[in-house]
């Protein structure tokens, strides 16, 4: 959360209205964004601050179906807005809560993979108390962050007794872990964050593909990477490269 602050600090200060992430640059909301992770989430909220401007009259929507067709906006995020921004009762349903409820309710040991989501939204809009949102969403959050954990701590869980998984878990029966995200180091990601991060110290200034590849990889296959996840970056929107050279977001005309 402390990490969290941090970038939303920095993201205000830099465009405190709708308005103004509107009005700014690819470039620009990406050297804002920094290291937060998942860049496209950057250009997302500008092309929802343009959305908002063009057809909601700069304002924020208070329907759910109008918040998803925003860009980068899903159910969850969906929900947040509408609970947090408009007080408006809203199931918020993120991983830990699909754990929660997917045990407590339906009896599965591995919810993510078990049961289907469609019976988690619904059961999870069937618990929420009118008028209790903002409370409730963060408590089942923490819930399955804290006790209903992957490997549950059901001796310490206040609802063991009405947990259709309980039984199970007492058996003996184990949680199949959900894959895991692939090995960071020297992946695709850990290259992708790399270019990100020589392009936005170029503080809007190009830089010739080929120096960028050498300033970050030492042998001919490394190189052949970046200048592939270069084109990569470049077709998300997130960078530019023409002519032999490079540089973040957009190219800027002329």
């Amino acid at each position: 959360m402390s990490r969290v602050l941090l970038i939303y600090e920095r993201w205000m200060a830099a465009f405190p209205t709708l308005a103004d992430a509107a009005g700014a640059s690819r470039a620009e909301v990406l050297q804002a964004w920094g290291r937060a992770g998942y860049p496209r989430r950057a250009v997302a909220l500008r092309e929802a601050a343009l959305r908002c401007m063009g057809e909601h009259d700069g304002e924020l929507p208070r329907e759910q179906e109008a918040l998803l067709a925003l860009p980068g906006v899903g159910p969850f995020t969906a929900a947040i807005v509408l609970c947090y921004g408009f007080g408006i009762d809203a199931p918020a349903v993120d991983t830990n809560v699909v754990r929660v409820i997917g045990r407590l309710v339906f009896g599965d040991l591995q919810p993510a993979t078990e049961t289907p989501r469609a019976a988690i939204d619904a059961m999870a809009a069937r618990l929420l108390r009118p008028g209790t949102a903002a409370a409730w969403n963060p408590a089942l959050m923490e819930y399955g962050g804290r006790v209903c954990l992957p490997r549950p701590r059901c001796g310490e869980c206040v609802v063991a007794r009405l947990c259709a998984a309980r039984p199970r878990f007492a058996a003996g029966e184990v949680a199949v872990p959900v894959r895991a995200q692939g090995r960071f180091e020297g992946s695709d990601r850990q290259w992708r964050g790399r270019i990100m991060r020589e392009l936005r110290a170029l503080d809007g200034d190009s830089l010739a593909t080929r120096s960028l590849a050498s300033r970050l990889a030492a042998t001919a296959a490394e190189r052949a990477t970046v200048r592939r996840l270069l084109r990569d970056l470049a077709g998300e929107g997130l960078a530019w490269s023409r002519g032999g050279r490079c540089g973040l977001g957009q190219e800027r005309a002329g």
